[in-house]
């Protein structure tokens, strides 16, 4: 995991200085005063774009973080393939198949086939073993899956961290800029200041321009990771359920 994360650290600020290295270059390419070298700067292709260079890198950084937690999330859904509960219509469940369904999740994690679904089918088997009652079995397994959901949630904390932290580095290219524009306030009477000042206005404002716009992207992707969690968690608890709990008889 850490070698992990070292990489994505890496590979972000590669990424970033990259990005950069490629903006400056194309704008150099551009007519000058043009409209294409004006977007190009404005993305951060000139010698003082370092600051959306560090919205790149974030960007990457938590890009990266998301694309993992989603392969791992697709990892678990194969798990609703591997045949682990009976799916037939109209079928119950004994205790002693209840108990059979457990050791057949465990001999199948044994084979590397571990998986969250198998872990909340002999939590569930467990609870009904040790309280032969269905009605509470629901009830302990409904909290074990929501602690689980809320455990891989805690997660994310660092992808919401660094959406903030793109904001925030947007504005602070922004303080700079204006910054630096009040303090060339003596040049403006001059016609080599006026360009100056100019530039440093277009700075303050293109950095908070592109922490917008690359949040918005940032976000999307988030949420569509949140989708996918929820329905996962949905789907577990709908898959158990049905062919479960819901099917255990207890003969009288």
């Amino acid at each position: 995991m850490l070698n992990t994360k070292r990489l994505q650290v890496i590979f972000s600020l590669g990424a970033a200085i990259g990005i950069w290295m490629v903006l400056i270059f194309l704008s150099s390419l551009c007519v000058e005063g043009s409209g294409a070298q004006r977007i190009l700067e404005l993305l951060g292709g000139t010698s003082q774009g370092y600051i959306q260079a560090a919205i790149y890198g974030v960007f990457a950084f938590s890009f990266l973080e998301l694309k993992g937690k989603r392969k791992y999330l697709t990892r678990e859904y194969r798990a609703f393939k591997f045949g682990l509960l009976p799916e037939q219509d109209q079928l119950v469940l004994t205790p002693e198949e209840v108990a059979q369904i457990k050791l057949n999740t465990i001999n199948l994690e044994k084979s590397g086939q571990f998986s969250m679904v198998g872990d909340f089918i002999k939590k569930a088997c467990t609870q009904y073993r040790n309280e032969q009652n269905v009605g509470e079995t629901l009830q302990v397994f409904n909290t074990q899956v929501n602690n689980s959901k809320e455990e891989m949630e805690s997660g994310l904390e660092i992808i919401r961290y660094l959406l903030g932290a793109i904001i925030s580095i947007g504005f602070i290219g922004t303080l700079l800029g204006l910054s630096s524009s009040i303090g060339m306030a003596h040049l403006a009477k001059t016609a080599e200041g006026m360009p100056e000042i100019t530039r440093s206005l277009n700075l303050a404002f293109d950095t908070t321009l592109v922490a917008l716009l690359v949040g918005l992207i940032l976000n999307f992707f988030y949420h569509r990771y949140l989708k996918e969690m929820d329905t996962f968690y949905s789907r577990s608890k709908s898959y158990v359920i049905n062919n479960l709990i819901s099917r255990i008889y207890q003969p009288a």
